[in-house]
């Protein structure tokens, strides 16, 4: 199974693209090209939004 790829900068799924053993990433929704050193799993996708939701709430209590 192969695994899923997200923006950094959106957290959209990102379309691979392989040619010539080479594999590329695009964001179809930021229109762009992703660096392989950048591109995020899912694992990474998840802590993101848990720490932007603990930091949201730890906000509103102040």
């Amino acid at each position: 199974m192969e695994e899923t790829f997200y923006c950094p900068d959106c957290n959209s799924k990102l379309e691979r693209l392989y040619s010539c053993g080479s594999d590329s990433y695009i964001c179809n929704a930021c229109r762009k090209l992703v660096s392989r050193k950048t591109i995020l799993t899912e694992k990474d996708v998840v802590t993101k939004v848990v720490e932007l939701v603990v930091k949201k709430i730890a906000e509103e209590k102040l």
